[in-house]
């Protein structure tokens, strides 16, 4: 049974070696959780063999991404958002691989260049060579020896759009959080988009299904509108476990407890069971929520009785990285998860 106490596990689960758990998101949550799930399911010294374990962990990114780097090369060169795609193959690759250092490398300067990741190139040129980009992903897997898979959303070109409180609307993911204005809800151009037929079928496989952490109207809920995704989690039975935000981010989730950031998600997509709701229980030091509140936002209010009352089991756990930002620590999200894995593959 899951403990709420806050306690994290003495021991490490027994994990199946056939367990599978599936990672869905974006933005700088994602791969948090994949590099935790990494460390918990490859622990060192495992015997790595691809045919046995590369399914074992596999992360569907969403495709939505418009700004920086990713916004340039889409809007130069035709190619999906390569930006979170890189930073979840950075996240499962061999740290050992040569190529990891040089996927990591941004050129400085105010040149053509200049703000581009090298690695956000490299997709870019792999999708030119092989004219479907879910092709070149898996090549740039190889070229970083990774420890899972990935897979976009989808292979569709889609523009992500928000309509605000007051009734007005906004096209592209990067402009939305800068409008300060209520959310009343966000939507895919177009809208019948098709999923990667890779990804649904990890879905179908998958004993955890793990949605967040990261920003709800621009990374989490748009992977859950590509309505293909949204259907193979309410007709397959992997338990669905959703990894809350640690803190609100202006501009989206203002004011958000954890119980909004649960009813947004259903209103988008009612569909999709969200069985458990992992939380961290460890309190904020008093000066780094000082900082954050500076910059507009606060930590997210747990609401488990709520959270239980919606049909949702809260899981609250030791989370918190030590330093001085709010971050998820991927060790212990990724021990947490493990544990999750562990009881749903029984």
């Amino acid at each position: 049974m899951n403990k709420e106490n806050g306690h994290e596990p003495s021991a490490r689960p027994f994990l199946p070696r056939a367990c599978r758990v599936v990672a869905l998101g974006g933005g700088t949550g994602l791969p948090m959780v994949l590099q935790g799930l990494k460390e918990a399911l490859f622990p060192p010294g495992w015997s790595w063999e691809p045919s046995r374990d590369r399914d074992r962990l596999t992360a569907v990114v969403t495709a939505a991404d418009d700004g920086g780097s990713s916004g340039r090369l889409r809007q130069a060169y035709g190619v999906l958002p390569p930006g979170d795609i890189r930073n979840c193959l950075l996240a499962l690759a061999d740290r050992d691989s040569t190529m990891t250092e040089i996927f990591n490398f941004r050129f400085s300067g105010n040149g053509d260049l200049g703000g581009h990741s090298l690695g956000n190139l490299i997709l870019t040129a792999l999708n030119q060579l092989e004219h479907d980009f879910s092709d070149a992903v898996e090549r740039g897997s190889e070229l970083l020896s990774i420890r899972g898979r990935v897979f976009p959303s989808t292979l569709e070109d889609v523009v992500l759009k928000a309509e605000f409180d007051n009734g007005t609307q906004i096209a592209g993911e990067s402009r939305i959080a800068s409008v300060r204005r209520p959310i009343r809800r966000v939507c895919l151009d177009p809208e019948g988009v098709r999923a990667l037929p890779q990804a649904l079928e990890a879905i179908a496989a998958a004993d955890l299904v793990v949605i967040g952490p990261g920003s709800l109207y621009t990374s989490v809920i748009p992977i859950l509108l590509v309505k293909e995704l949204a259907d193979a989690l309410a007709d397959s039975p992997p338990r669905v476990v959703l990894v809350m935000n640690l803190m609100t981010e202006p501009g989206e989730t203002d004011n958000y407890t954890a119980v909004d950031h649960l009813l947004a998600i259903r209103r988008h997509a009612p569909g999709v069971p969200i069985h458990d709701v992992l939380l961290n229980s460890t309190p904020i030091p008093e000066k780094r929520v000082e900082y954050y509140a500076a910059e507009g936002a606060k930590s997210v209010p747990l609401d488990t009785e709520l959270l239980r009352a919606l049909g949702h089991q809260p899981i609250e756990r030791d989370l918190l990285l030590t330093g001085p930002k709010v971050r998820h620590d991927p060790h212990k999200l990724g021990l947490a998860l493990q544990e999750l894995a562990a009881e749903a593959a029984t």
